[in-house]
């Protein structure tokens, strides 16, 4: 009787705070899921840029013995994971080059949507919702937020196609967040007036803290601060945060960066109203990129942890990345050079390519390790998460939408069978024979609307279509 009222007192004072929501949901799912209920399938999309090397790109193997560790493989990175993968070769943005489009622009647009590109406007928008959106609203419903749009790094001014990947059935893009510490204000704080003095928002985040604190430590008192799994993940779950809180500080120590701002999610989503216009030098130090696009992934973390949210896109630009050494243009200096033939220049192009697309690995396999950490029932939250991993080119020397780089991870609920390295395209053929330029249709083409058709159905969507409705059924193969 002891441990029920402990719980049940924590959980309603928990309640009692809109600040505290997400602990209450995180504590609720413990005996949810020791009562069988199923864990909730969630989805994530993982946007990168600039395409690949086909021969450095796809594993090495057979569909179910295939290895990711050999030299100049970009997806090196992810061979710990590699169990919880589903590599496909041989998918084509059909939908872009046969209606007269092809490079860069319209990728990003159709990735999430399989729509037909529309530029009368001169901008690149569909003519229907992306994915993220229509889940959000088929399995969002019972969370605080439908969906999550985050993006790692402003490139080319906030309306740019590389940094929007999520569209209304109108057509419209969905306002994103480059700013964890706004992502972290709408997840886990309350949200104060924009007009608020700033004085007033720090003290009132103060006093929620240590509310948040004394709710947490009488609740827990009345049994020790609960007991075995609850406790754990208590603990652990505020131990994120506190690290969240601490990296975001942390960001401020360089004076040279403007510290991200915490901003009150009122304020947050009026901003996204009007997306203004960023150049590259008013975001601050691009060395901090890396910082920022594990925050933003600590906190999808934290955001299934608590059930905030079920759907989540993000979008990793990158237009250099000093970091790694590499201070070219990655776009015109390396994307576009990948074809030259003089040594030893076409040698270091393309080692810096490799470098450019491991290091997106190595983010993705970040993502899923913070997943596998998040216990939920027998299994984790990676194992009832599906990532889907997307580019808006395939052979980046040739900047055309056939052959896309395109990755499964994470254990999707069960819906499809991981582990594996699936060939979609006709054994032997060639992705470009009898190209004949956009506006045509390609031999043997495999339409990655049929990719987005599957994901909508192990979601629960009775859909045969997705985007252009040319395109029917489902990809073969994934189950």
């Amino acid at each position: 009787m002891l441990r029920e009222l402990s719980r049940r007192s924590l959980l309603q004072a928990l309640a009692g705070s809109t600040a505290a929501l997400p602990l209450a949901n995180l504590l609720g799912t413990t005996d949810a899921y020791a009562q069988g209920t199923t864990p909730p399938l969630r989805f994530i999309a993982l946007f990168t840029a600039h395409g690949c090397l086909p021969e450095y790109w796809n594993p090495q193997g057979t569909e179910s013995s295939f290895t990711l560790d050999f030299p100049n493989s970009m997806l090196a990175p992810l061979e710990p994971h590699k169990d919880k993968l589903l590599v496909l070769d041989g998918l084509d943005y059909q939908v872009l080059y046969e209606q007269g489009l092809t490079g860069h622009e319209g990728g990003p647009v159709t990735f999430l949507t399989g729509s037909k590109v529309n530029t009368g406007s001169g901008d690149h928008l569909p003519e229907s919702a992306s994915l993220d959106q229509v889940l959000g609203n088929h399995i969002g419903g019972t969370t605080r937020f439908r969906s999550l749009q985050l993006n790692a790094w402003e490139q080319f001014g906030g309306q740019h196609v590389y940094n929007s990947i999520s569209f209304t059935a109108n057509g419209s893009r969905v306002p994103f967040e480059r700013d964890p510490a706004n992502v972290y204000q709408r997840l886990f704080g309350e949200a104060p007036s924009p007009t608020a003095d700033p004085a007033q928002v720090e003290g009132n985040r103060l006093r929620r803290k240590s509310l948040l604190d004394f709710l947490v430590k009488d609740a827990m008192r009345l049994q020790r601060r609960l007991a075995g799994a609850e406790r754990q993940k208590l603990e652990t779950h505020l131990e994120a945060l506190r690290d969240i809180e601490r990296r975001l500080g942390a960001l401020s120590q360089d004076d040279s960066t403007p510290a991200p701002r915490m901003q009150s999610a009122d304020a947050a989503c009026a901003a996204g109203l009007s997306v203004p216009s960023y150049g590259l030098g008013g975001l601050g130090n691009l060395n901090n990129m890396p910082a920022l696009t594990r925050l933003h992934m600590d906190l999808i973390a934290r955001a299934f942890a608590c059930d905030l949210t079920r759907v989540v896109t993000m979008t990793i630009p990158g237009p250099s990345m000093p970091w790694l050494n590499i201070h070219e243009d990655t776009h015109n200096d390396l994307a576009h050079l990948l074809d030259v033939q003089e040594e030893p220049r076409r040698s270091t192009i393309r080692g810096k390519m490799v470098q450019v697309q491991r290091w997106y690995a190595e983010q993705l396999a970040y993502l899923m390790t913070q997943l596998a950490s998040i216990q939920e029932g027998s299994g984790t939250a990676l194992d009832n998460t599906l990532i889907l991993w997307g580019n808006e080119l395939g052979d980046a020397s040739g900047h055309m939408n056939v052959r896309v780089p395109t990755v499964l991870a994470g254990g999707a609920g069960g819906r499809f069978r991981m582990g594996r390295f699936l060939r979609v395209r006709a054994a032997g053929s060639n992705p470009l024979g009898g190209w004949q330029g956009p506006g045509h249709t390609l031999q043997g083409a495999v339409a990655h609307n049929k990719l987005l058709v599957s994901i909508a159905q192990a979601f629960g969507l009775n859909v045969n279509t997705f985007g252009n409705d040319r395109y029917t059924g489902g990809l073969s193969g994934l189950t």
